[in-house]
């Protein structure tokens, strides 16, 4: 009961937030903004070419590149909300004397802190799939382009998120607020890097290609939100069969896409990042000082 206590109180906490009501105002316009653009372009295209045939196949070979660098979009904002929302989610109420007050109530501290992180994965989850949904039905609707494995390449946005959300709590249970999110802000930037160092050195210096991919692994291994992302990409592709009859490009290996799905004992692995990171949170939040 008291886990869901928080979690309840998690949840209304943030709505109330005028940084909730910000963000939510923000999104409907990005959407908005996004499908007007999509619209006048398409519109502007198909009147400069009246073949039909050759016109739909456009469409959804464009759709499918547009398809990425939309969802690219819903994987950034997802992840700066995670990073705002939940840098403060332990070392902002302890701050405060929040958790002074609630802990001599009959709540264990793990409660408070799986609570919390329920609560917010519940928020981050949620919004990721409303503008994930969002922004492929208004694609759909200008190109008729919808990916067959959506789901997967939500799966792979959401778990991406949870780790995210895992180094925030773990991070707000040992340092500052601001500490926690330069930190948190840094790894996801950082992330990326690594694949795009790859991919250069593979044209420029391929003998070093192997040592390169080791530190990108271990970059994986300690933050996957880019691996899950290259996960996430392939899955917005359609079937390599379609790649020429869409007139699209045969190779997605880039430092921004992937042309392969991710390792299986890479998900085990984020798997129980999601889980591991949160319990080290309560287990150090035990021993912490109100």
């Amino acid at each position: 009961m008291g886990l869901l206590f928080i979690t309840r109180f998690t949840l209304l906490e943030a709505i109330r937030r005028r940084l909730f009501l910000a963000v939510v105002i923000l999104s409907i316009l990005i959407v908005t903004a996004f499908s007007i653009l999509l619209s006048i372009v398409i519109n502007a295209s198909q009147g400069d070419n009246n073949n039909g045939n050759n016109t739909q196949l456009q469409l959804l070979g464009a759709g499918v590149l547009i398809t990425v660098l939309a969802i690219w979009m819903v994987y950034l904002l997802s992840s700066t909300l995670t990073i705002v929302f939940s840098a403060n989610m332990i070392s902002g109420e302890v701050d405060a004397g929040t958790f002074a007050v609630i802990v001599p109530k009959p709540l264990t501290r793990v409660e408070i802190v799986l609570g919390k992180w329920l609560g917010y994965a519940l928020i981050v989850c949620t919004y990721t799939a409303l503008l994930f949904l969002s922004f492929l039905v208004v694609i759909y609707r200008q190109t008729g382009y919808w990916p067959t494995d959506a789901p997967y390449a939500l799966g792979m946005l959401e778990l991406g998120t949870l780790a995210l959300l895992g180094i925030t709590t773990l991070g707000s249970s040992l340092v500052p607020t601001i500490v926690n999110g330069a930190i948190a802000l840094m790894l996801f930037i950082g992330a990326p890097t690594a694949s795009i160092v790859q991919y250069i050195v593979k044209f420029i210096n391929p003998s070093s290609q192997q040592t390169v991919q080791n530190i990108t692994t271990v970059i994986n291994l300690i933050i996957p939100t880019d691996a899950l992302w290259h996960g996430a990409t392939f899955y917005l592709l359609p079937p390599a069969a379609d790649f020429a009859l869409l007139d699209l490009p045969q190779n997605f290996n880039t430092p921004f896409t992937s042309g392969q799905p991710v390792a299986p004992a890479l998900l085990v692995w984020a798997a129980l990042y999601c889980i591991a990171l949160p319990a080290l949170a309560a287990l150090r939040f035990q021993h912490r000082d109100l």
